[in-house]
Order: C-alpha cells, then structure tokens, then sequence
C-alpha cells in the first residue's frame, strides 16, 4: 500500500481492535522509536467499547462481512482526507496492509461520511490548500486529527500555503521523524536474528557511482555538487535530471540499472533533521550499493543506518577528496569494509516504493491501540515542524 497519497480527495480508514492483540513489531525491533505505552493503558484502551453506528458497514476490500464486523469487540474508525476511489491504483486495493501488521484489526474504506464516526483524521499536508480543513461541529468530542507528511520542512505545503493556517488544529503527527506520535520512516536498521556471512555480495563491479533524479533543484544544491564531483570521477546520471534516459525518474518504475554500481549518490533535496528517503533505502541499500548521502545531520545518519555503511559527503572538505577516496576503495579492495555490517544488521524499506511494503497504516492501526489518547494540540506547528530549526545550510562550492 503506498504511502505517499497524491490525489484530490478525502479516504478513509477503519481501524478495529481485539482484546487479545500483543504488540511485537514495536517492542523487538531496534532503532524505532516505539509508541509510548503501558500495560495499564493497553488494557484500557483495548477493553473500550465504542458503540457501532446504525449505518450497514460496506463491504470493504479486506473481505470483512457486516457479522465478521460486528463481532469485533473494539471498531476504531481512521478517516484519511486526500485520495478517492477512483484515483486509487489497483495494487493498493488488492493488497492488505495490515496483513504483517503487529495489530490485525484495521479496515479500509472510503466514506467520506465517516468523518461523522472516525476516531483519528488524517491530512495529507502537502495536497492542502487554505480552506480545506472541515469542520468538526460533527465530529465525535474524542476525534484525533492527525497531520501527515513525506517530505522535509522545506517542502511541507506543494500549493501556496502556510503552516500558521493550522496550528491549534492537530493532535498527533505523522512524519518520518522518531519524535512524531505516529513515526512512519522511509526505513529502519534492524538486528539479524542469526548474523550471516555472504561473500556473493562483496564482488567487484566495474562501474563506480550513479545518480537518479527527476528534481533537478533541490534547496542544498546538491546538483552543483554532482556536477563538481564529476570532474573527478566519472557519475553517471540517470532520470529527467540526468544523461542516461533508460529510467524515468523517482515514482515512475524501478531502475534495476543503478543496481550495477558500486556507489550510489543519495542525495536528498533538502538538509534536515531525518530526513532519509527512498533514495538511500531503496535506490542504494536495497540495490545492495554503498550510499553516499547528503541530506540529513551528520548525528541522523549514525543514529539511523548501520555502522560503516556509508560515505558522507559532509566528512570530505570538498568533492575531489570524496572522488579519491572512492577511487581508492575501489583500487585497493577496501570498499569491502562497507558491506560488512551485512552480516549483523538488515534495512528495512517501509514506504511502498516500487512493490515494497508500506507500514503507514499498520502505523495508525499501532498508534490507535497503544498511543495515549489524551487530546493534546498542536498549538504551535513551528515548535514541532521549522525548516529554520530543523534544516541545515546547502552545500558551498567556497
């Protein structure tokens, strides 16, 4: 299920809970920041019984009947305000997004009318526009609205609009950040069970670097980097932004080509707290290429990403040295120390890009059983969202 929704309109989701559910993905997995809960809380909130409306519930794309709803013990109603049916691609509707979920009990549908029941609204911010929120003479006193975000702080809003128009709107957050009350990274680093040992992935390959984009701009000129970097060493370019037209561009189709080189650039189009996207998680990590990132802190990336998994363009005072380093990785055979942390970690993708999953759902389906449910507000989105606070200067060729 893909996580970034882009279309006109409002959707919804239902979530429902048991008595019996145990939450697992949280608490055993590593680097993720997992919804603060107690076993006191978990009970109450698992034990309340929210009365069903008269409305005949539909038959949703789960398969779930009207007598298969109505014996949940626990509905929880999650109204999503930013797709419609019709705009919805077939491999959202045919796959179940909580089927890998800790909390089973969630289900989809997208009636718009449920803004009169939901438990939790979310907004996608970057598709709104002032005026759009609706109001809540309507809504259940206990209603939670949530605000969603992909993107960085540079890049909150796609239309003219100003993050002022909401404060005092919100209650949860939903962004890549570990510190949001419904956290939805691109990716996380985990323990293996059982460390493992594979020379296949260590074999020399003849082309060293790559970079694809359809963003030819980007706030921390990371472009202008490319361009000095290439003259150094040879970077091959792929997408809108690049010379090599084979792929599209980011969100199109996968490009298994980037897969053949050594080193990927994951370059992000802004420097913010975080902020790592599919382009070290998907394009470099699961491609099993070695990152180098600009984007994020220098303190995100040790936080996030195994250790001696990647280069930072930020450790090299200026390109050429970037561009000898990886020239002597590759001459010398110590490109290997890169792959090492394969044996005790893997990196999971999370976002939905190109067939993998999304956990965005699970998420709200997680945060509905086990958040606290007190009505705090979001009175001031700065405090939380500041592109000023929470973004760092660009690249400077000086």
């Amino acid at each position: 299920m893909a996580v970034v929704l882009s279309q006109r309109k409002w959707f919804i989701l239902l979530a429902t809970a048991t008595t019996t559910t145990i939450l697992l993905m949280l608490i055993n997995k590593p680097n993720f920041q997992a919804i603060d809960f107690n076993s006191e809380q978990r009970t109450t909130l698992l034990l309340e019984k929210i009365t069903l409306s008269n409305e005949k519930p539909e038959k949703n794309w789960r398969g779930l009947s009207e007598k298969e709803i109505s014996n949940l013990s626990v509905l929880g109603r999650i109204l999503y305000l930013e797709e419609e049916p019709p705009d919805i691609p077939a491999s959202k509707k045919n796959v179940d997004p909580f089927s890998d979920c800790s909390v089973k009990n969630c289900q989809l549908t997208y009636d718009e009318t449920a803004l009169k029941t939901a438990d939790i609204v979310i907004f996608h911010l970057h598709r709104m526009k002032p005026g759009d929120l609706p109001t809540r003479k309507t809504s259940p006193q206990s209603q939670i609205w949530a605000f969603l975000t992909d993107e960085s702080p540079h890049h909150t809003f796609l239309s003219r609009n100003n993050l002022t128009n909401y404060n005092g709107a919100f209650n949860w957050s939903m962004t890549y950040r570990m510190d949001s009350d419904i956290p939805v990274p691109y990716g996380r680093t985990v323990l293996r069970k059982t460390p493992i040992t594979d020379e296949s992935i260590l074999k020399r390959r003849d082309v060293l670097v790559a970079i694809m984009g359809s963003n030819c701009g980007g706030n921390n000129k990371r472009w202008d980097y490319v361009k000095e970097l290439q003259k150094h060493i040879a970077v091959d370019t792929y997408g809108g932004c690049g010379t090599i037209k084979t792929c599209p561009g980011h969100f199109k189709m996968d490009c298994p080509q980037i897969g053949e080189y050594m080193f990927y650039l994951a370059f992000e189009n802004s420097n913010c707290d975080e902020y790592v996207t599919e382009k070290l998680w998907w394009n470099a990590f699961a491609k099993n290429s070695i990152p180098v990132v600009m984007g994020a802190s220098v303190a995100s990336y040790r936080k996030l990403l195994p250790p001696d998994s990647y280069l930072n363009v930020d450790d090299y005072a200026r390109p050429k040295d970037l561009a000898q380093y990886i020239l002597y990785l590759n001459q010398t055979g110590k490109y290997r120390k890169y792959y090492k942390w394969k044996g005790d970690f893997e990196v999971l993708n999370e976002h939905g890009y190109f067939q993998s999953k999304s956990y965005h759902y699970c998420r709200v389906c997680e945060a509905l059983n086990y958040n606290q449910r007190h009505k705090k507000v979001y009175q001031d989105l700065s405090q939380f969202w500041s592109a000023s606070r929470d973004c760092h200067p660009a690249w400077n060729a000086s």
